[in-house]
């Protein structure tokens, strides 16, 4: 029998890993900055995704910003074990993938700089969707940035 809690559904049918742009802290930097704050530095960022699956939107960041960290956790057991193998492939020792709820996020945690949470705030139960916005409040650093994206359409779009 499979277990009570969603991260079976999440290991059976995995779900697309891509990197998204909109998330990069460069253009996260750059648009905080346009409305007048100042974010802190990229290039030794700290970075915490929520929900990276198997953490194909942070290995480009890691990539390209080899003196930043990264931390991806997801409820699936599957995606974040697919994402160790093209970690270790890739060669990167500034990431890392966790399998954790968000639930579990807390002080214990750290404080990051840019807080991501692409793609799952429009499906999650309110109790997650309330705990997103905690850690954007409460475990970004005091200049850190939050982004949270809302998906409502069909597919989407």
């Amino acid at each position: 029998m499979p277990p009570a809690d969603d991260s079976f559904s999440y290991d059976v049918v995995p779900y697309n890993s891509l990197p998204y742009p909109d998330t990069h802290p460069g253009r996260l930097f750059a648009v905080a900055t346009l409305f007048g704050l100042a974010p802190p530095p990229v290039e030794t960022a700290r970075v915490l995704e929520l929900g990276c699956a198997s953490g194909n939107n942070l290995l480009p960041m890691a990539e390209s910003l080899p003196r930043a960290t990264f931390v991806g956790l997801d409820l699936s057991a599957r995606q974040i074990a697919d994402g160790h193998e093209t970690v270790r492939a890739a060669g990167l020792a500034n990431i890392e993938l966790r399998h954790a709820s968000i639930l579990d996020v807390d002080a214990g945690w750290g404080e990051f700089d840019y807080v991501l949470a692409h793609g799952i705030y429009s499906w999650v139960p309110p109790a997650v969707r309330d705990k997103v916005l905690e850690i954007c409040g409460t475990r970004t650093t005091p200049n850190g940035v939050g982004y949270v994206s809302y998906n409502v359409l069909p597919g989407w779009r």
